[in-house]
């Protein structure tokens, strides 16, 4: 063997040597390894603070071809398709972690220095065999760090701005204790391209990401989060100054990221990290006081008044979870308001044991979130996600005349849309909302015919919302100044479309400033006209195989069979208009409609009804009739 073949071993040698500590606060050490291992694979590279004065050497943002020994592998570890079946586990792996424009999976933990291909393999096999889906890595977040440094160089030189100078990439993360290892290695591998250097901001918001290229911090953002997932998972988002990425760009990082992980197979090593004792980067910076600042500022503009507390007199509980939204109980002090008793302030991975991981849509949250209010007399609770890319609200239905506050309600789901849509039917009349498939009757009659906005239903998922709305905005079809979900993600328009819990936040309150000035009624009173049935659930029927194929082959015939049985159902019509799924309107009012889940082996029926009773008799019993002749592969308990 060459002796420069043999060096990638010394490198790794070098780095199972040293403590996760020392490539943290010794960057002369770590930089030694970076270099000997650029000069002779063409990997990594050093790339420490700008302060330093170090220069990293140049080097093709593609991978240097080097000639060593493809080593580490037996002949016998390659299929029929001539990929080694180790290797094709982890590229297989990769592919399962898209869940429409992020990555999301399990985090599974591997030593943070030394190892192989093969050592990660196995953990991914045993977390599928044990049914805990799509494995997320730190080596998988390395070479995904190095995909998307990849994209963004391609992205630059394509449009002729290969002289544009250094790409800047900030990473940012929610509290989940394995998010600065993610981080960690992230960065590594996005700094080992050339022509790219990291920045790490540590705790954020999905949103504050964004806003971040906007206002030219950085050219692009990655945020480590899983938002409402369990405690297990984590994921990445990814934005530029244009928004979050779509899901073809998902497809291309995805190539891109197996093309790294051959390139690490072929090496035999895998790639160092710090372990969870900090993020090796270009440099440590704090942003978060920025964006602050724009939501300050955003509040100000809301309530139109010259004070520098606008929001004095209004007491506000609110609930973070001990997520990333943590911040925004002291930006509302600082403009006035008492949150004295505001819940779960402080960051902490481990969430709440009350109510788990945040989700404003949960039930233990929102109830939680009600008592405290009920016991303080607040004017408004405020619940975020863990990433506080998602919002939702409670308010007092009624108000005596001694001010004291009571039946607190939440304010989520068609509710929320609704309040919303009486903003902008104020400040942009005649626009369209764009939300998802599964908003109520109610509120379409409520948008069109009570405020006299346009109301277009599209596909679940917020990326399918909030990209529909650019289109029609874009093509001048329509004025779509919201995108929303019924789960919370909401993106507007004069935001840069990007889904912010926190800027809904801003919007609400603001609207409650200008209200309690003026001695109005609850805001709930402004949506006082919007028709809210009783029975509104969501029943997930699941395929057992768990095949996405028998999914599919047992939705499409249900679907056939459901509008055949229109046809003679009298208390059913069909919506024409529908693009997910299908949905049928009842006589009586109210809908139901199937979908099928685009990443999980799920039918989902949603039931919007007058009383649990009709839905039983006119909906469920009819669905489960006509899943019976799948019952060796379905199972519809959750219906009965």
């Amino acid at each position: 063997m060459r002796l420069d073949s043999s060096l990638p071993f010394l490198a790794s040698a070098i780095v199972s040597l040293l403590p996760a500590s020392a490539f943290l606060p010794s960057p002369i050490t770590s930089q030694f390894i970076y270099i000997l291992r650029s000069k002779y694979t063409g990997i990594l590279r050093a790339t420490p603070s700008s302060s330093s004065g170090f220069t990293p050497e140049t080097s093709s943002p593609e991978k240097q071809s080097i000639d060593f020994i493809r080593f580490a592998n037996a002949a016998s570890d390659i299929d029929s398709s001539n990929t080694p079946p180790n290797l094709q586990t982890i590229l297989t792996s990769f592919q399962e972690l898209k869940s429409g424009s992020d990555l999301r999976g399990v985090y599974v933990p591997h030593k943070h220095s030394g190892g192989t291909i093969a050592n990660i393999s196995l953990l991914v096999k045993d977390l599928k065999k044990n049914g805990g889906g799509a494995a997320l890595t730190p080596f998988a977040s390395h070479c995904f760090g190095a995909a998307f440094a990849k994209k963004l160089v391609r992205d630059r030189n394509s449009m002729g701005n290969e002289n544009s100078g250094i790409i800047t990439i900030c990473v940012g993360r929610d509290p989940r204790p394995h998010g600065e290892r993610l981080a960690d290695t992230f960065a590594r591998g996005a700094e080992s391209v050339h022509g790219v250097r990291v920045l790490y901001t540590g705790l954020a918001s999905t949103p504050s990401m964004y806003e971040f290229c906007r206002s030219g911090k950085c050219d692009a953002a990655v945020m480590v989060t899983a938002s409402h997932l369990p405690e297990d998972k984590n994921g990445l988002k990814f934005f530029t100054k244009y928004g979050g990425l779509e899901k073809s760009d998902m497809d291309e990082l995805i190539d891109l990221a197996k093309e790294e992980a051959y390139h690490w197979y072929d090496m035999g090593i895998v790639p160092p990290s710090s372990g969870n004792a900090g993020v090796l980067c270009s440099e440590l910076v704090d942003f978060m006081p920025h964006y602050i600042d724009t939501l300050k500022n955003a509040i100000l503009r809301e309530v139109g008044t010259a004070s520098s507390t606008p929001l004095a007199g209004l007491k506000i509980v609110v609930n973070p979870g001990n997520g990333a939204g943590c911040f925004f109980n002291d930006l509302l002090r600082d403009l006035g308001a008492d949150v004295n008793d505001s819940l779960h302030l402080t960051p902490d991975g481990n969430f709440p044991q009350s109510s788990g991981v945040p989700n404003p849509e949960k039930k233990a949250m929102v109830d939680e979130t009600m008592r405290a209010c009920d016991a303080c007399n607040a004017d408004i609770g405020v619940m975020f996600d863990t990433d506080a890319d998602r919002s939702g609200f409670v308010l007092p239905r009624n108000t005596d005349d001694n001010g004291v506050k009571s039946d607190y309600e939440p304010l989520n789901r068609n509710r929320l849309i609704a309040l919303l849509s009486v903003i902008f039917s104020l400040s942009s009349p005649g626009c369209t909302i764009v939300t998802d498939s599964t908003t109520s009757e109610g509120l379409n009659k409520f948008l069109e015919n009570d405020l006299g906005l346009k109301h277009f239903r599209f596909l679940r998922g917020y990326a399918n919302v909030i990209g529909k709305a650019k289109e029609l905005s874009e093509s001048g079809d329509a004025n779509a100044e919201v995108a929303i979900e019924t789960s919370g993600h909401c993106a507007m328009k004069e935001n840069g479309y990007i889904d912010d819990g926190t800027y809904t936040a801003v919007k609400i309150i603001g609207l409650l400033a200008r209200t309690a000035s003026a001695g109005s009624d609850s805001l709930l009173s402004l949506i006082s006209d919007l028709e809210e049935l009783p029975f509104d659930e969501e029943f997930r029927v699941k395929v057992t195989d768990g095949s996405l194929v028998t999914t599919t082959d047992v939705f499409q015939d249900v679907a056939q069979n459901l509008k055949e049985k229109c046809q003679s159902e009298i208390s059913w019509s069909l919506d024409e208009k529908n693009l997910e799924g299908v949905r049928f309107r009842l006589l009586s009012g109210g809908f139901f409609m199937i979908r099928q889940s685009l990443h999980d082996p799920v039918i989902s029926v949603q039931v919007e009804s007058i009383s649990e009773d009709e839905a039983h008799e006119k909906v469920l019993k009819p669905l489960i009739d006509l899943f019976s002749k799948y019952d060796t592969v379905v199972d519809v308990s959750a219906m009965m």
